[in-house]
């Protein structure tokens, strides 16, 4: 991608050192669709994509009066984007982890009473909170975190555009962090999942 700035790639840099503000502005519309693209590849998820790649841009807007750049911007970008979807890898597996010791707790018997009420509690607020959810909403979101099926196969199983699947997914994701942020948003997913069958 070429800049359309009036400097060379390293005066950009420089100038973005020195907190130039059209510069940044330059580079997030010059490599922002570049970045989503590549990392959409990658997760499968336009959230998940989005939110790493504004994280770059709020790094590199941060950090900017300590850059070093060697390379070409693209391919600081690009090398700052792997370890970003390397880093979401990595915590999905934790989480994963940590959602099948807590399944498995479920089904001891040594669960205390005040667990047992945590429990409860949970499972009518997520009961309460899926309500405020379309279905139509919850059915796409479902299919997209529960079943890994990739919007492009939701689009065509509903007889709607991707967009409208994003937009469904969106909303859900929106409203279920909104009412569980005190709690991982994949445990609260597989649970609201279980409950409802």
């Amino acid at each position: 991608m070429s800049l359309r700035y009036r400097h060379s790639e390293q005066e950009l840099i420089e100038l973005l050192r020195m907190g130039d503000e059209k510069a940044f502005k330059e580079l997030y519309r010059c490599y922002w669709d570049i970045l989503l693209d590549g990392a959409f590849k990658r997760l499968g998820s336009i959230e998940q994509a989005e939110e790493i790649v504004q994280d770059i841009f709020v790094s590199l807007y941060v950090r900017r009066g300590d850059l070093h750049i060697a390379t070409s911007i693209e391919a600081y970008l690009k090398n700052a984007l792997k370890f970003k979807v390397f880093d979401v890898f990595r915590r999905q597996i934790t989480r994963e982890k940590y959602i099948d010791n807590a399944l498995k707790n479920l089904h001891h018997d040594t669960i205390t009473p005040e667990e047992a009420l945590q429990i409860k509690e949970l499972k009518e607020k997520i009961d309460n909170v899926t309500k405020e959810i379309p279905e139509k909403c919850r059915e796409v979101f479902l299919l997209s975190r529960v079943e890994n099926l990739p919007h492009k196969k939701i689009a065509e199983l509903l007889g709607i555009s991707v967009s409208t699947v994003e937009k469904h997914i969106s909303k859900a994701t929106r409203i279920l962090r909104t009412n569980f942020k005190e709690y991982h948003l994949e445990v609260v997913v597989l649970l609201a999942y279980l409950y409802q069958h």
